[in-house]
C-alpha cells in the first residue's frame, strides 16, 4: 500500500501498507506472515470501535474464506488491550457476525502473544519498514490523472520520507494448517460501524501498493474508482470482451485508461520488455496485472513483488514496491535507490519504533 494519511477523518483506520511473506516454519510445515500497519501512531490509541481485518482467499475466488478480525476493547481502567477472532466460511465476509476469539483474555499491546492454533500475534508500535520518496507518488498520481508522463529525474535526490516513522502494526504468523499449503490470495480493511445508519462501513481495502493513492485520488475528470469501499470481487467488473480495444468501465476500465494515457504521452507502450501496438493494449495488461487488488502468495515460498518483471509472490517488508508500482505505471524499469531500513529476523520481522 504504501500511502499515509488518505483518511484523515480518523487516521487511526488510515491503513498505510498491507503485506504477506514467509515466516519461520516449524516441525508441521511453513508459517505465514499477514500483517497491516495504519498510520499515524501518534493518536494516543487504537480505534476501540473499529475493526481491522486480515483476509484470505484460498480458492481463487477472491471472496475471503478466513477473516482474522482485530478489535481494541478499552478495560474500565483505562487499559487498552487487542482481541482477534476468526472467522471462517461465510462468516469471513460478514461482518455482523462473531467469530471465535483466539486470544486471552487482556491480552496486551506491545508484545507477541501465542494464540489458539499455533497462531502468533503483535498489535503494536512498530518502525515504518517501507521506504518512499514522497514526489514520486505525488507527481505519478497527478500524471494519472491528467494524461502526462512524469519526469522522475526532476524530482530528486530522492530521501526517504518515512525514515524514523512509527506506525501501528497488526501482524499474525499463521500455521500452513489453518489455510493450506496452496496458493493464497490475501488483503486487509478497516471498518466502523455508523450507528445512525445502523450499518458497518467499511473505510480501507489494502492490497497491492498504492493502488488508491494513484487511482481513488487522482484528481483528474476520469475519477471513477472507489476502491477503498469495495471487495476484490468488483475489479474485473467492467473489463469488457476485447481488453485492448473496446470501451471499459468500472475500476478496471480507470486503471487501464489512466495508464495508458501515460505511456501514450510517454510513448513507452512499445517499449521492451512489454511491447504493445497502442497505450490502450499496454493499459489493459497492466490492469489485468494489478487487478483484483489482492496480494497471491504461496506459503513456504520467498515473497517479492515486482510485476513488471512478471513476479507477484506475496509482498515483503524490504522490497521496493514504490518503484515496482512506478514501473507498471510507466513501462520503465525505475529505482529509488533507497536502501531498506533495518528489520528483525524473528516474530514480528518489524523493527521496534523509534525512541522519540
Amino acid at each position: 500500500m504504501s500511502h499515509h494519511f488518505d483518511y484523515p477523518t480518523d487516521e487511526t483506520l488510515d491503513i498505510s501498507d498491507a503485506y504477506c511473506f514467509a515466516g519461520a516454519g516449524d516441525l508441521h510445515g511453513p508459517r505465514t506472515v499477514f500483517g497491516m500497519n495504519t498510520s499515524p501512531y501518534g493518536a494516543p490509541t487504537w480505534n476501540d470501535a473499529g475493526y481491522y481485518e486480515l483476509k484470505i482467499d484460498t480458492n481463487d475466488d477472491f471472496v475471503e474464506d478466513i477473516t482474522f478480525r482485530a478489535t481494541f476493547p478499552t478495560g474500565s481502567d483505562g487499559t487498552q488491550y487487542v482481541q482477534v477472532a476468526q472467522l471462517t466460511g461465510a462468516a469471513a465476509a460478514d461482518r455482523t457476525a462473531s467469530g471465535t476469539i483466539i486470544t486471552p483474555p487482556n491480552c496486551p499491546i506491545g508484545e507477541v502473544v501465542e494464540c489458539s492454533d499455533g497462531v502468533k500475534l503483535f498489535a503494536g508500535p512498530r518502525l515504518d519498514p517501507f521506504r518512499n520518496y514522497i514526489p514520486y507518488p505525488v507527481t505519478t498520481t497527478d500524471c494519472l490523472a491528467a494524461g502526462t508522463f512524469p519526469d522522475y529525474a526532476s524530482l530528486g535526490p530522492p530521501s526517504n520520507f518515512f525514515a524514523n516513522t512509527a506506525v501501528r502494526s497488526y501482524v499474525l504468523e499463521v500455521p500452513v494448517a489453518i489455510m493450506g499449503r496452496g496458493r493464497v490470495n490475501f488483503w486487509a480493511t478497516t471498518a466502523y460501524f455508523d450507528t445512525g445508519h445502523n450499518v458497518w462501513v467499511q473505510i480501507q481495502r489494502a492490497g497491492k501498493p498504492n493502488m488508491t493513492t494513484f487511482f481513488e485520488f487522482a484528481t483528474g475528470s476520469a475519477q471513477v474508482a472507489d476502491y477503498n469501499s469495495t471487495a476484490p470481487t468488483i475489479d474485473l467488473v467492467g473489463r469488457p470482451l476485447h481488453p485492448a480495444t473496446d470501451p471499459a468501465s468500472g475500476i478496471w476500465g480507470q486503471v487501464r485508461d489512466n495508464i495508458a494515457a501515460v505511456v501514450e504521452a510517454g510513448g513507452t507502450y512499445d517499449s521492451p520488455p512489454h511491447k504493445f501496438p497502442t497505450a490502450r493494449a499496454y493499459g489493459a495488461w497492466a490492469a489485468d496485472t494489478l487487478l483484483p487488488n489482492v496480494i497471491a502468495f504461496t506459503p513456504g515460498t520467498v515473497a517479492l513483488w515486482d510485476p513488471w518483471f512478471d513476479i507477484q509472490n506475496g509482498k515483503g517488508i524490504i522490497e521496493d514496491i514504490a518503484s515496482n508500482i512506478i514501473k507498471m505505471i510507466v513501462n520503465q524499469d525505475f529505482s529509488s535507490g533507497l536502501e531498506p531500513g533495518p528489520v528483525l529476523d524473528y516474530f514480528p520481522y518489524l523493527s521496534p519504533p523509534p525512541a522519540s
